[in-house]
């Protein structure tokens, strides 16, 4: 097989689906088998083929140049699978690791207080969200089309109440993480020395790693450090941030609550905030299987989080606690209280790495692989 991906950004460094795609391509090509990467801006693992694509710089017509001549590039380098993370009128195998385009659109809003009318309109006729509304029926709204890899089988649901004529099509291959690359013990030293930066020793610390901060429920999240359950905790409690801005309003929020924020600098690798933290805090409004949550799992971070994430599939009862709903400060915040426990987070940071172990990304992604192998006829 020679696998052909379809990516407009990759970069080692980067997180989500750049992070899924880069470890998949590492594993096809240590698998024996072939691989090109069609791209706008990006890298690639060695022994993979970069075909770089040159495209319009305004919106949507760069979206759809790229879709359109990166297939067309790969499969004349012979590619005779052609595999799309994002929005891309036609391929073989279609992983929308971020979801559905109104989905992800909606809990945008959400967690941002809502949409108002100009908002609303301005979407109704912007050419960036019809084009990738129609991609994505391309892809989805009929009966014939592309393998379905959905990353959860909460995505496969939507998948198929949006587009029931996909139904049939739809395989679900949960994300999975590298348990030997995330090891807590192996930067605990690093860990300790990110926190006496920012004069968290004594403190009960909270991450909240995510490119988009609000989406993933950072201003839940503060107000949840400003209530009772966690202001009346022996030890003073920090949400420590990292990944993307937060908007300045909630800094100011911050302050004006009294809750200790800091603002961790980005760095290309997160395992020393994994290691600097207690507790994975991610009230998220949005995330089809949270590539972060599973990293903190296997560096012994408990979760908090919320059934909008598909990793509650891999959690159940255990490696954590997944609250209600989104939006909610005061379920976050007994969150908080339960696991500032030190033996029971010791207990529930045990269960984390374990369901990490039962989790590994390569099993997960040669569980991709083959598929892909059977679209190509050959399993």
């Amino acid at each position: 097989m020679k696998l052909g991906v379809l990516l407009d950004s990759l970069h080692a460094s980067a997180g989500g689906a750049e992070a899924h795609t880069w470890a998949l391509l590492e594993r096809c090509v240590a698998s024996g088998d072939e691989a090109a990467l069609a791209t706008l801006d990006g890298e690639a693992p060695g022994g993979v083929e970069v075909l770089p694509i040159k495209a319009p710089r305004g919106r949507p017509e760069r979206d759809e140049h790229f879709a359109r001549e990166g297939e067309r590039r790969l499969r004349e380098a012979g590619c005779n699978v052609v595999f799309a993370i994002r929005h891309a009128p036609s391929c073989d195998v279609y992983m929308p690791h971020g979801g559905l385009v109104d989905d992800a659109r909606a809990a945008s809003d959400e967690a941002s207080g809502g949409a108002g009318l100009a908002k609303r309109v301005a979407r109704t006729f912007s050419r960036k969200h019809t084009f990738f509304l129609a991609a994505e029926q391309a892809l989805l709204g009929e009966g014939k089309g592309p393998l379905v890899v959905a990353v959860s089988q909460q995505i496969a649901a939507r998948i198929a109440q949006r587009y029931p004529n996909a139904t049939h099509r739809i395989e679900t291959v949960l994300n999975g993480v590298d348990t030997d690359h995330f090891q807590r013990s192996a930067h605990a030293e690093e860990g300790r020395r990110l926190r006496a930066e920012h004069g968290l020793e004594d403190h009960l610390v909270g991450l909240l790693l995510a490119r988009h901060p609000v989406l993933k429920g950072v201003e839940t999240a503060i107000e949840a450090l400003s209530l009772d359950p966690v202001r009346e905790l022996d030890r003073p409690v920090a949400l420590l941030v990292a990944g993307g801005p937060v908007p300045s309003r909630l800094w100011r929020r911050a302050g004006h609550l009294g809750v200790v924020l800091k603002d961790a600098t980005w760095q290309p690798d997160p395992r020393p905030l994994y290691a600097a933290a207690d507790l994975l805090v991610h009230p998220t409004f949005y995330d089809p299987c949270s590539l972060v949550c599973l990293e903190a799992l296997a560096m012994e971070l408990p979760v908090i989080t919320t059934p909008r994430n598909g990793v509650r599939e891999l959690m159940g009862q255990r490696g954590g606690i997944v609250v209600e709903e989104p939006g909610n400060p005061e379920a976050i915040a007994y969150a908080i209280r339960v696991l500032a426990d030190d033996d029971l987070r010791a207990a529930t940071a045990d269960d984390a790495r374990y369901l990490a172990m039962r989790n590994r990304a390569s099993t997960r992604l040669d569980r991709v692989l083959a598929l892909c192998k059977q679209v190509a006829g050959e399993v």
